[in-house]
C-alpha cells in the first residue's frame, strides 16, 4: 500500500473513531435517565427488563414457578415489591431459568449487573479466541447497542458471545462452536438460520450443537420439573404469539423492529407472509454461506420477534465489514450505511421511527457482506484501472 493509500486509510480510521464516539451519546443520556430513576426510588422502572431476569430466577430459586407462569399473579408480585409498573411477563423457555437462578441469589441490581458483566466478558473472550483484534473487540463491547443491552438488562451480549463466537470458531474449533450455538437455544428465535448452516459446514459442530441444546433442556427438566415446560408451552408461548399478532401490550410489541413489525400496517396476514418469505430466504441463504458476518445479518432478518438490543450480533457483523473495508476499500455509500447500522440502535429510544427502516438497513448490510468476497485486496498485484502501470507493476 503506497503513502497515499496509507493516508486515506488513516483518515478513514479517524472518521470511524469520531462516529463511534458520537454514536454512544444517546445511550449515555439514556443511562443518566436510568441512574436518575434509581436515585428517585423508581427501582422497578429503572431495572426495566432486568426486573424479569431477577424475578424469574428468584421465583425459580424459591420454588414458586406457578406464579411465574401466571401473568396476573406475576404482575401482582412485581407490583407488591416495586409499586405500579408497566406490563411485565416471563417470555423465555425454562432452560433460561437455570441461567437466571445462577445470579438471583443476589439483590436485583447486583444480579443484573453481574450477569451483564459476565456476559460481556464471555463476549470478549470468545472474540479473542476467534483471533479478532482488540480494537474491534473493544469497539463492539462499547458500541451503542452494547450499552442499550446493559440499560435494558437484556441478554444480547450473552447471545452474541454464543452465536457470534460460535460462527467465528466453526472453521477452527467446530465442536466448541457447536456447543456455543447449542447453548444459544435459550433464545431460539435468534437461531433460525443456524441448523442447516451447521449441517452443511460442520457435521461435528452440528452434532455438538444438538447435544448441547438437549443437555441444557434435560438439565432444566431435572431441576425444574416437567411442569415448567408444560406451563411454558401452554401459557408463555401463546402469550408471546398474542403479543406478536395483536400488538398488545404496546410495551412489548411497540419495540419490535423485525420484517413483520415493519410490515404490520399492511395487515397481520400480509406481515406474516412477508416475514415467512424473509425467514425462508434467510435460512436458504445461510445454508450456502461461509461468512460469519452474513450469518449474523441473516439471523436478524429471519427473526420475527426482534428488538433493538438484539442487533448486537449485527453490530459485530458491521465491525467485521468495516475492518475488511480498510483493506479492500469502501464502495460508494457504504460508510453511511455502516454508520447508520452502528448508531441506529442507540438512537431508537429517542427516535422510534428508525425502527421501521431496520429491515432495509439489514438488507443493505447483507448486500454489502455478500459483495465483500468479490473485492480484490488493496495490496493485490492486479493493476487497477485508475493507477499508472509500469513494467514493475501497479
Amino acid at each position: 500500500m503506497d503513502a497515499t493509500s496509507q493516508t486515506a486509510v488513516a483518515r478513514q480510521r479517524r472518521l470511524v473513531l469520531v462516529i463511534a464516539v458520537l454514536a454512544v451519546i444517546p445511550s449515555l443520556c439514556e443511562g443518566y435517565a436510568v441512574i436518575w430513576g434509581e436515585a428517585q426510588g423508581f427501582t422497578g422502572r429503572a431495572l426495566r427488563d432486568g426486573l424479569d431476569f431477577w424475578a424469574g430466577g428468584f421465583l425459580a430459586l424459591h420454588h414458586r414457578l406457578a406464579m411465574l407462569f401466571d401473568p396476573v399473579a406475576y404482575q401482582a408480585f412485581l407490583a407488591g415489591t416495586y409499586g405500579r409498573l408497566p406490563p411485565h411477563m416471563w417470555s423465555y423457555p425454562p432452560n433460561y431459568l437455570l441461567l437466571a437462578a445462577g445470579f438471583d441469589w443476589l439483590s436485583p441490581w447486583h444480579a443484573v449487573l453481574s450477569f451483564e458483566a459476565v456476559s460481556l466478558t464471555l463476549l470478549v473472550v470468545m472474540l479473542r479466541l476467534a483471533k479478532q483484534p482488540w480494537l474491534l473487540i473493544l469497539a463492539v463491547a462499547a458500541s451503542p447497542v452494547a450499552l442499550e443491552n446493559i440499560l435494558e438488562g437484556q441478554n444480547a451480549a450473552l447471545l452474541t458471545a454464543l452465536i457470534g463466537g460460535g460462527l467465528l470458531l466453526v472453521a477452527s474449533r467446530p465442536r466448541l462452536a457447536g456447543v456455543l450455538i447449542g447453548l444459544a437455544s435459550v433464545k431460539p428465535q435468534l437461531g433460525l438460520v443456524l441448523p442447516f448452516y451447521l449441517w452443511r459446514r460442520s457435521r461435528p459442530g452440528f452434532a455438538c450443537a444438538v447435544l448441547a441444546a438437549l443437555l441444557l433442556a434435560a438439565a432444566s427438566l431435572a431441576a425444574l420439573g416437567a411442569g415448567a415446560w408444560a406451563e411454558f408451552w401452554q401459557v408463555t408461548r401463546p402469550a408471546m404469539n398474542n403479543v406478536l399478532l395483536t400488538g398488545r401490550p404496546a410495551a412489548f410489541a411497540g419495540g419490535l423492529i423485525s420484517v413483520f413489525a415493519a410490515c404490520r400496517r399492511l395487515g397481520v396476514p400480509s406481515a406474516l407472509t412477508l416475514q415467512a418469505v424473509a425467514s425462508t430466504a434467510a435460512i436458504l441463504l445461510a445454508a450456502r454461506s461461509k461468512d460469519p458476518a452474513v450469518l449474523l445479518i441473516l439471523s436478524a432478518l429471519a427473526c420475527p420477534y426482534l428488538h433493538d438490543y438484539d442487533l448486537l450480533g449485527v453490530t459485530l457483523a458491521t465491525a467485521l465489514l468495516v475492518r475488511d473495508r480498510f483493506t479492500r476499500g469502501f464502495a460508494s455509500g457504504e460508510p453511511i450505511l455502516f454508520a447508520a447500522a452502528w448508531a441506529g440502535p442507540g438512537a431508537m429510544p429517542w427516535l422510534p421511527q428508525i425502527a421501521h427502516f431496520t429491515p432495509l438497513i439489514l438488507l443493505l448490510l447483507l448486500a454489502s457482506a455478500v459483495r465483500r468476497d468479490r473485492l480484490p485486496a488493496c495490496d493485490s498485484t492486479t493493476a487497477q484501472p485508475f493507477l499508472p502501470v509500469s513494467s514493475a507493476g501497479p
